[in-house]
């Protein structure tokens, strides 16, 4: 297998978008993630794992090589606030809305 394109979540709550993305096998210095325009995006590498046993692989079904991921935001965010985390394969990237893009509680007097 060649190429290949991890599984991505979008979540929206009332102050940010929280995308979830399954990059198992990758070392968090192989992702690089964007913003430009309203879109996320979300690229890599996963590297073969090398075999210096001298083995030879009678089946291989992980896939490898890179990717690249991109979706569009629904409403605009604000890039300065925008943080990632990765742990056990798990990429989350946590984009808060910008504040003319945030719900406003209006008070009736």
């Amino acid at each position: 297998f060649t190429g290949w394109s991890p599984a991505i979540d979008l979540y929206e709550s009332g102050d940010h978008f929280l995308a979830v993305v399954e990059l198992p096998g990758m070392r968090k210095e192989d992702i690089d993630i964007s913003l430009h325009d309203g879109t996320l995006m979300i690229s890599g590498e996963r590297k073969r794992e090398s075999n210096d046993n001298g083995e030879t692989a009678e089946r291989t079904e992980r896939y490898v090589g890179t990717f690249r991921r991109s979706i569009s935001l629904p409403t605009r965010v604000d890039p300065s606030k925008v943080s990632a985390a990765y742990q056990d394969g798990i990429l989350k990237v946590t984009l808060p809305k910008a504040e003319e893009a945030k719900p406003k509680q209006i008070q009736v007097s």
